[in-house]
């Protein structure tokens, strides 16, 4: 991202009705605010998603939040059936082609709501399969309608990452949020019944669905008139295939494990667990924000080698230091922070979120390298990768998980993860996409590893711990270079740009 800020001229904006608006800021300037504020609307984000994870956990108990886990965790296997894995696909045609953009939203909509609706039905079909019987098998298909039915209907909102104002994604998102989690305290404070949970949180989705239509019909982004186009459609299911088979065995590694430990060990085993990935995946969207404003900009400068791989290892950077020195502080704070927030029922969560959190350095890893294989058009080797981790994953979850229950599955999951970033390697056509991450990971990965296993041996509060492992880790990054005066420099820009939106 260092040049990003450099890159020169105002651009002119046209609205729908073919006026000339006022000049839009430099790419630069656009990438900045769009981080700044997805980056804003993230820390608010990690609030609302914990307030709800703490509220859901204390009032459902470990066996039905080990249930409410396990259906979603479910219902994720066949996400790919959702959108039928069109978001980058329209992202980046949109962004070539912002003429057609209501034929290209029309067809890829209509396209993924047919497939959404055979993955509704599979999944009804399968449940009896993965122990889903009685009533959870019809919780699942209400949970559905928010999983599977309701997301083609959401692809409208890709034009706020096309136009660079992503803003407008975040407060839909935080609204989304916001009513969940009051949902949730009205649910608690009401004592009601399981099945009302899952009907809230459907309701919720719906009402997200209609704000990001009327947003999208409000702003007016949109040019073209709204038809389908059949061969438009074929040519999406092509380009999107080789992101369906990645989506596919990514379900498996990234939700398998909640199913399976659903089957072998019972709800009341799942439960500590779900409370573990919900920790760790509160990181997982941030790699997603900073690709969500940048992937605009791979897209638009792939034929550029040079830029490319300039935009390409900043963002590695960026996220790898970030990433690993979450992996360092969560070492002394986990078993404090569960037993706060959760109770003393959720403490098993604290020993596995220390293992899963590392599961979040191939996430971060794997999500730059998706974004950039497609923006050169080179989705086709995304599934190679991302196959080989699911068998593992599996392999390794019938190993260990009757012998080591969630703990197992806890580093079942951490393994298959990094097999499946590092097979990667072994395809020449990506490799040096790969390489570049890797060599820019290595100084974090060693500061983290060496901070996490010097921490077993001092006898201090949890507080101490944590002040040290934050001054090793900033130290130990400014002095390899992996954090610069720069970076400081370009942190200041974002947080007074993120100041100036929040205002706004």
């Amino acid at each position: 991202m260092s040049d990003i800020a450099s890159q020169a001229g105002d651009s002119t904006a046209t609205n729908t009705a073919g006026n000339v608006e006022s000049p839009r800021p430099s790419l630069g300037v656009q990438v900045f605010q769009n981080t700044a504020a997805q980056l804003a609307g993230r820390v608010i984000g990690i609030f609302l998603s914990a307030g709800t994870s703490i509220l859901l956990a204390r009032y459902l108990g470990k066996e039905k939040l080990g249930e409410y886990g396990a259906i979603y965790a479910y219902l994720s296997l066949y996400g790919f059936f959702a959108t039928f894995c069109l978001e980058q696909i329209l992202a980046r045609e949109i962004s070539v082609r912002r003429h057609q953009a209501a034929e290209i939203f029309r067809t890829g909509t209509l396209t993924a709501l047919g497939f959404s609706v055979i993955g509704t039905v599979v999944a009804l079909v399968a449940a009896p399969t993965f122990g889903y019987t009685g009533q959870v098998k019809w919780l699942v298909v209400v949970a559905a309608i928010d999983m599977l039915i309701l997301p083609p209907l959401r692809l409208r909102g890709i034009i706020f990452q096309v136009e660079m104002r992503l803003w407008y994604a975040v407060a839909i998102g935080l609204f989304r949020q916001a009513l969940w989690l009051a949902a949730v305290v009205l649910l608690a404070l009401k004592n009601a019944a399981f099945y009302d949970v899952i009907i809230a949180r459907t309701l919720i989705g719906g009402a997200e669905a209609i704000v990001v239509l009327w947003t999208v019909k409000r702003v007016g982004l949109v040019q073209g008139s709204a038809t389908f186009i059949p061969h438009e459609a074929r040519t999406m299911l092509l380009a999107g295939l080789p992101l369906v088979l990645t989506t596919l065995a990514s379900g498996i590694y990234h939700r398998i494990d909640q199913v399976m430990l659903h089957k072998m060990s019972g709800d009341r085993v799942l439960g500590p667990y779900v409370i573990a990935v919900q920790l760790t995946e509160l990181f997982s969207a941030l790699p997603v924000a900073l690709m969500g404003s940048l992937f605009p900009v791979l897209a638009q400068n792939a034929n550029d080698e040079e830029k490319f791989k300039q935009y390409l290892g900043e963002t590695y950077r960026f996220l790898l230091v970030i990433v690993f020195a979450a992996c360092a502080l969560a070492t002394p704070i986990a078993r404090p922070v569960v037993e706060f927030f959760y109770g003393k029922q959720y403490l098993p969560t604290a020993s596995l979120l220390i293992v899963l959190i590392w599961s979040e350095v191939p996430i971060f890893f794997g999500v730059v390298v998706g974004n950039a294989l497609v923006a050169i058009r080179k989705q086709k080797y995304m599934p190679i990768g991302a196959l080989v981790g699911a068998i593992v994953n599996v392999i390794l979850n019938l190993v260990l998980i009757p012998r080591y229950g969630p703990l197992g599955a806890s580093w079942a999951t951490v393994i298959s993860y990094s097999i499946a970033i590092f097979f990667l390697l072994f395809i020449s056509g990506i490799r040096p996409l790969v390489l570049l991450g890797i060599r820019i990971a290595f100084w974090p990965f060693v500061l983290a590893l060496g901070i996490t296993t010097g921490l077993k041996y001092i006898d201090a509060a949890f507080w101490w711990k944590l002040v040290v492992a934050w001054i090793a880790f900033s130290a130990g990054a400014w002095l390899t270079g992996s954090v610069g005066k720069q970076d400081v420099e370009r942190l200041r820009q974002m947080l007074k740009l993120g100041g100036r939106w929040a205002a706004f």
